[in-house]
């Protein structure tokens, strides 16, 4: 039995990179997916994808930095599959710059979708599950919420927030049921990552600092995914896990 048969799951970011990944894997373990994105371009072609490999999928617009975009999103989804059983907060934005060319417009736009994004998402989902008294929240953070990076010290605030959040949201949500985790990809090989890696020797100098070697997969992220979206993680709850290939343990 497919582990998601049944479920219904929103993507945010889910039209570009892995959020990609995200969408059609959730698919393909049985679950309704939403597809929800700015990008309509992007995010067409992976409903279409699904729905032609029999799976069933939609696109929202959706810009997570408006509340009222994040209600519509829950909304839209509940009208059209009946419910919304696990959230993937997976839309984010990157800006690189050493602290003294951080500017207040980066500051403004990080903070806007990566936290105030993130929390609107979680807040609209958390009051429909409440109602079903059943739910997954599944946050992706970054290794960069847990470590000094050069060049990251707006982002990696913002990442470092998720994780509170998570922790906040998963203890208000216990008692209906509802599991709030994070996950935390290293550097992984499509995304934000994709330009970078046309530099090979870019490349081989992130590999160097990776035990494993390598960069990470798709396929390693959405591992971690399926399980806080499954009932595999019932009894998982505030907790995050790290998939960076060893690279935060040296």
């Amino acid at each position: 039995m497919l582990r998601l048969e049944g479920k219904v799951a929103v993507v945010t970011g889910g039209a570009n990179g892995i959020g990609v990944a995200y969408s059609e894997g959730l698919a393909k373990e049985g679950a309704k997916v939403v597809v929800a994105d700015l990008d309509k371009k992007g995010g067409e072609p992976v409903v279409q994808k699904i729905n032609s490999s029999g799976g069933k999928a939609m696109f929202v617009r959706t810009d997570v930095s408006i509340q009222k975009d994040a209600e519509k999103m829950v909304a839209d989804t509940v009208r059209s599959y009946g419910s919304i059983d696990a959230l993937v907060n997976n839309a984010g934005i990157l800006f690189t710059a050493p602290v003294e060319e951080t500017t207040e417009e980066m500051w403004d736009k990080l903070l806007a979708v990566n936290v105030k994004g993130l929390f609107f998402c979680a807040q609209a989902a958390a009051k429909e599950m409440k109602k079903q008294k059943s739910g997954k929240i599944i946050n992706i953070s970054s290794i960069a919420a847990i470590g000094g990076q050069a060049g990251l010290c707006a982002y990696s605030s913002t990442k470092g927030a998720v994780l509170t959040m998570t922790k906040v949201f998963a203890l208000e949500l216990v008692d209906y049921n509802i599991q709030v985790n994070a996950v935390l990809p290293g550097t992984t090989d499509t995304g934000m990552a994709e330009q970078a890696m046309k530099d090979p020797e870019w490349t081989r100098q992130v590999t160097q600092s990776i035990p494993m070697k390598r960069l990470g997969r798709t396929t390693d992220l959405l591992g971690a995914v399926l399980y806080f979206a499954s009932s595999d993680s019932d009894y998982c709850t505030g907790q995050t896990l790290i998939v960076d290939g060893g690279y935060s343990m040296i």
